[in-house]
């Protein structure tokens, strides 16, 4: 156990019990220094969790908090609902299904189905991989809102260099046009040698990106059969698990379902990245 973590822990805790706090009593309710707690609670205010109401006044959580909270609330729900969905999708295509979310630079698996031929990509939950390069990668850049895509593509270019951020998304700009039309994204061994990807989008109740589906496949078993059998199920199911998570149906973005298309409700890639 980490000690100052713990302590951290116990005072957020202690703080969300109350409108706002007066250091000292918040000191005593927590057993811990006056000096100590102070330290604390300064850390906390350096990152954006906690607030001092006015000069030399009281202390209370952020709003940063509750936003924390609910994008994993609805993170959560999202696995819950796609996951009977994903084994569905498993049984159909029998290739390793991967539910992910944005993840700083990299797309986070927060659910994975592993298909049962021995050769295979054996994802880990709670694994990575880099944003730019992934096919739900494609998938996030097409369909995010703006300001996340911006946030996301100045970390790239922070942890990676501003060159080659640069260059990468100056390719990407009409393969991301093509996502937005079709809703399907693809990588071509880009991110795991031997290893290609389809992705498609899942939206919420605000018709705004919640998650990734994608199924990966070993090169040597794609042909235009299993990628055509592959792009229908995963479509299918991508609608299933938006409708179920309250997304309208014009808001999806797959053409090859519709006739008609429907304007795009998401954001799109900024000119100036």
């Amino acid at each position: 156990e980490v000690g100052a973590v713990s302590k951290a822990c116990l005072l957020i805790e202690m703080l969300s019990t109350r409108k706002s706090w007066e250091l000292a009593a918040l000191s005593k309710a927590v057993g811990l220094p006056k000096t100590t707690v102070h330290r604390m609670i300064l850390t906390l205010e350096d990152n954006g969790y906690v607030i001092q109401e006015k000069q030399r006044g009281e202390y209370c959580l952020s709003f940063k908090m509750f936003s924390v909270g609910s994008r994993m609330l609805r993170y959560s729900s999202m696995v819950d609902v796609a996951r009977p969905y994903c084994m569905e999708l498993l049984e159909a295509v029998n290739e390793t299904v991967n539910l992910c979310v944005p993840f700083g630079t990299d797309m986070l698996v927060v659910d994975r189905h592993i298909t049962t031929q021995p050769l295979r990509q054996d994802t880990v939950i709670g694994g990575t991989f880099p944003m730019l390069q992934s096919a739900s990668g494609k998938i996030f850049l097409a369909f995010a809102q703006e300001a996340e895509v911006r946030k996301a593509v100045e970390q790239v270019r922070e942890k990676s260099g501003r060159e080659f951020a640069d260059k990468l998304m100056l390719t990407l700009r009409a393969e991301l046009e093509e996502v937005r039309k079709t809703g399907l994204a693809y990588d071509a061994e880009e991110v795991f040698k031997g290893v290609r990807c389809v992705a498609v989008p899942i939206l919420d109740f605000q018709n705004c990106l919640a998650g990734t589906l994608s199924v990966s496949v070993p090169t040597v078993r794609l042909n235009k059969k299993t990628m055509a059998n592959i792009k229908q199920q995963i479509v299918q199911m991508s609608q299933k698990i938006s409708l179920r998570l309250g997304a309208s149906p014009a808001s999806l973005p797959f053409r090859a379902l519709r006739q008609k298309r429907f304007p795009q409700t998401k954001g799109t890639l900024p000119a100036s990245l």
